[in-house]
């Protein structure tokens, strides 16, 4: 595992060739929503977006060989218009768990998000390109996630190191919105692109982005070896997580993500905690999700 780290930081800036993919994503679409007649032209949408995220080479690192393993489940809502199509996703990934330098059997969720709302165009048989340069409301989708997921799975490894990746997703944001399109807004009630890429690209959470390397690294790659030392890292770092939520004036879409996606994961991890009292200070961190760990305080390992 650690490895591929320092190859990646030696290679970030010199190598410019092709040698292989970043993501493995699967797609999985739901038509239930729309006339029945509209879903023949959607009938190679879901292997079109597949090819697209799997065959696009995102960056010009080297990931030793191991792809990013994503999920992306796309609802589609309504017929917009002629081609055009309204629709959710639910976008995912996870990495493999290492003990020492070798990948074990086991994965941690990296990204957990409901976007509900994506408007694009889809016509049969279209070339889908990934280009800097033009707006296209799918693949600009596509890409903001996939730099998204691979900015996020190489934070887990080497702290700082997603920070270009991040920068690309606002970029895609800040070249959609200025647009026009609707569904790249700047404010939200809820989960917003903005908000997500804002604060992974603003300094007043590189606390975060700390806690959230320690968490990976430091943390739950060393459970398996040294279940003392990982779950004190991991109990850091959500404390850490929490006091940047809670310098905020304003709830933090970056944190409430990292708590969707790992509350499962953490509840269930300090089952090996010595003193059952640390789901009072877990609770205290994540306040969202208190009835997973009030659960777990009082179950057997």
């Amino acid at each position: 595992m650690k490895s591929y780290f320092f190859l990646f930081l030696s290679s970030a800036l010199t190598v410019s060739y092709c040698v292989g993919q970043e993501l493995q994503c699967d797609v999985k679409v739901n038509m239930e929503s729309i006339p029945s007649g509209q879903r023949d032209f959607l009938r190679n949408f879901e292997s079109d977006l597949e090819r697209y995220l799997n065959n696009t080479r995102f960056t010009t690192e080297d990931l030793d060989g191991e792809k990013i393993q994503c999920s992306m489940d796309i609802f589609f809502r309504t017929v917009a218009g002629e081609n055009r199509y309204q629709a959710q996703a639910f976008v995912g990934s996870q990495r493999t768990i290492y003990v020492s330098n070798d990948p074990s059997d086991k994965v941690t969720p990296i990204l957990r998000v409901l976007d509900d709302r994506w408007e694009f165009t889809y016509i049969p048989n279209q070339r889908m390109i990934q280009d800097d340069f033009t707006t296209d409301p799918l693949t600009d989708f596509l890409d903001f996630y996939a730099y998204l997921i691979i900015g996020l799975d190489v934070e887990t490894y080497t702290e700082n190191s997603g920070s270009r990746y991040f920068q690309k997703s606002l970029q895609i944001w800040t070249q959609a919105n200025g647009s026009g399109a609707k569904d790249w807004p700047q404010s939200s009630a809820g989960y917003s692109r903005f908000g997500i890429v804002d604060e992974l690209n603003n300094t007043k959470f590189l606390p975060f982005i700390a806690a959230f390397h320690s968490y990976h690294f430091d943390g739950v790659d060393f459970l398996a070896t040294d279940p003392v030392q990982g779950l004190e890292k991991m109990l850091t770092a959500i404390e850490t997580i929490n006091q940047v939520r809670q310098r905020q004036n304003q709830p933090s879409v970056l944190v409430k993500q990292f708590f969707d996606a790992k509350y499962m994961e953490i509840a269930d991890a300090f089952l090996r905690y010595p003193d059952r009292s640390v789901y009072d200070r877990l609770m205290a961190a994540d306040p969202e999700h208190r009835k997973a760990y009030d659960d777990n305080r009082s179950r057997n390992q």
